[in-house]
């Protein structure tokens, strides 16, 4: 070990949480290991730590030579065990990059919390919820969480890296989906949806940006950043009043800031996404936020299909019932959107959403054939003053006649 008592390439202390995930990332001992060496040695340097480890039979001396080799750049990465390659986007809250997990070998997807954000206890707890809540996904459908954590001053969330493009890049681009390629699609987040709500998850952000179709077309939820469970009550209760979504794509509920969104929210998000997949706009076009807002709260939907004629009349009766203004007259889960969606794609009529198109039928003419008898009685009533008016003109000259005509006699 003389060759590695001589060098002088690495600093002389290094942080021992950053040195353990170092070794334990690149395989060369264990946790378990590591507590028990620095247990026995205390607080080290990585020279002398190397030497402990070839000491007690865990390495090898050429190994520990190569360990002093490799080791600068993993320790001295900003997140230990992760190579970061490339800035895939920034947003609001932070920055993702295509990294390689160097213990596994494999591509990720890094989220580094904005440093501005990071010193705030709010959005430092909203970012770990996120984490872990999107643990809590199992779902094919769902970009999948790996791991969380922070080092130093940077807090990262590391994710699947999905290799595709969303779904608002596409369009972007001035793709118009197909009917049967959209329903494929949305019937594939609308199972995610379905996972959710069985683990009482809500997205609450669900629009074209947050959507990845891979190479393969298999289409993935993302940004679980406004996720929350239907059973957080403390939290809903404090963001009661706020309102949470995507101009585009947000329910009226969330709107209004309701404390008990749940599910159906997300169904109504979809189903924008869905309007817009297929007509090339989304719903309620605008520039101004406080009119599309309004517009999702009083203005009356175009179908997609009276935009889109190619469209069948099946998918505009689906998304008008995604869409309905009142969440009671929407699918009620998403296991029944599941339903519609299916017989889509068998070229079948939609089950529930005929069902219920035929009842708002049948209760237009019901409230029609009232209206109608209404008026009918109205004018029966009408009349019989000016039947008896009549009769008794007629009666009245017929005794004139009478007296005119016994006066001549």
């Amino acid at each position: 070990m003389a060759d590695l008592a001589k060098s002088d390439t690495l600093p002389a202390q290094v942080e021992e949480e950053r040195l353990a995930h170092a070794l334990i990332s690149r395989g060369l001992i264990t946790r378990d290991e590591f507590l028990q060496i620095r247990g026995d040695n205390g607080t080290t340097t990585l020279e002398a730590f190397l030497k402990t480890l070839v000491k007690g039979g865990f390495l090898t001396t050429s190994q520990a030579r190569r360990a002093m080799q490799e080791l600068p750049g993993i320790v001295n990465q900003p997140i230990p065990g992760y190579q970061l390659m490339e800035k895939l986007g920034q947003g609001a809250t932070g920055v993702v990059f295509k990294a390689r997990q160097l213990s596994m070998d494999r591509l990720v997807a890094v989220k580094i919390l904005n440093a501005k954000l990071a010193s705030n206890e709010t959005f430092l707890a909203r970012f770990q919820r996120e984490a872990h809540l999107a643990a809590k996904f199992s779902s094919n459908n769902v970009v999948q969480a790996i791991d969380v954590g922070s080092a130093g001053a940077l807090h990262y969330f590391v994710m699947e890296y999905v290799e595709g493009q969303t779904i608002k890049q596409a369009l972007e681009k001035g793709k118009v989906y197909e009917e049967a390629e959209a329903v494929e699609i949305v019937l594939q987040i609308a199972q995610a949806l379905e996972h959710a709500h069985r683990r009482q998850l809500i997205h609450r952000d669900v629009k074209p940006a947050n959507i990845i179709l891979t190479k393969e077309g298999i289409a993935k939820l993302a940004d679980l950043g406004m996720a929350r469970g239907t059973t957080d009550a403390a939290l809903a209760k404090a963001e009661k009043g706020i309102t949470m979504g995507t101009p585009y794509y947000i329910a009226p509920e969330q709107i209004h800031g309701r404390e008990d969104v749940d599910s159906r929210a997300d169904i109504y998000s979809l189903g924008c996404t869905f309007y817009h997949m297929v007509t090339g706009q989304p719903p309620f076009p605008g520039t101004k936020v406080d009119e599309m807002l309004y517009a999702h709260l009083k203005e009356e939907l175009t179908p997609p299909d009276h935009i889109n004629q190619k469209l069948s009349a099946g998918l505009g009766e689906v998304v008008e019932f995604m869409m309905a203004k009142k969440r009671g007259e929407r699918y009620q889960m998403p296991a029944n959107l599941i339903t519609d969606l299916e017989c889509l794609l068998n070229g079948e009529p939609p089950k529930l959403a005929r069902q219920r198109l035929e009842a708002a039928t049948l209760k237009r003419l019901a409230e029609g054939e009232v209206d109608e008898d209404e008026d009918e009685a109205k004018s029966s009533q009408q009349s019989v003053p000016v039947l008896w008016v009549a009769i008794l003109a007629g009666v009245l000259a017929l005794s004139l006649l009478g007296n005119l005509i016994l006066a001549l006699r």
